[in-house]
């Protein structure tokens, strides 16, 4: 038999060893006065951070759940519902300006467009009736006007 030198270890032992040395140089760290009131102070902002990022994520999704629940449902109340789509009287003269946009942009500029309800009131003049015919069926094309009222708007020639 030979003999071995040296002082030998099973593998569990000095795994054991190092993890007894590694946890105590770890509680002797926490536990010291100065550096390990550094430690714990870090230690405790870490886990508040990590607290509010929770929070504030927890927060932004159940916002967009809520957000997203309301956007559905006032869908289906809207697909059920019977009533008329209200539209804002500056609104609907808006959507009727941006959707005439360039085409109409000489003409508009000697035309006041003002709205009550769904029906858009003309006062002003164009150049000829073409001109008159043209606009009031385009702003009958634009969403939300049921009716154009062209009656102040006056024929001149230039």
């Amino acid at each position: 038999m030979q003999r071995k030198s040296g002082l030998q270890f099973g593998g569990g032992v000095v795994i054991g060893l190092a993890i007894g040395a590694g946890s105590g140089l770890v509680a002797g760290w926490l536990t010291a006065r100065t550096r390990g009131q550094v430690l714990r102070q870090t230690i405790r902002q870490k886990i508040a951070r990590w607290r509010r990022l929770g929070e504030r994520q927890y927060y932004r999704r159940t916002r967009e759940v809520e957000n997203r629940v309301r956007g559905s449902v006032a869908e289906i109340r809207d697909a059920v519902s019977q009533r008329e789509h209200y539209i804002d009287a500056n609104t609907l003269v808006d959507q009727v300006r941006s959707q005439l946009g360039r085409e109409f942009a000489e003409v508009l500029e000697h035309v006041n467009l003002n709205a009550v309800g769904h029906t858009v009131y003309l006062h002003g003049y164009v150049r000829d009736p073409a001109a008159r015919d043209e606009l009031v069926n385009a702003i009958l094309s634009v969403e939300g006007v049921n009716h154009v009222l062209a009656d102040r708007l006056r024929v001149e020639a230039a």
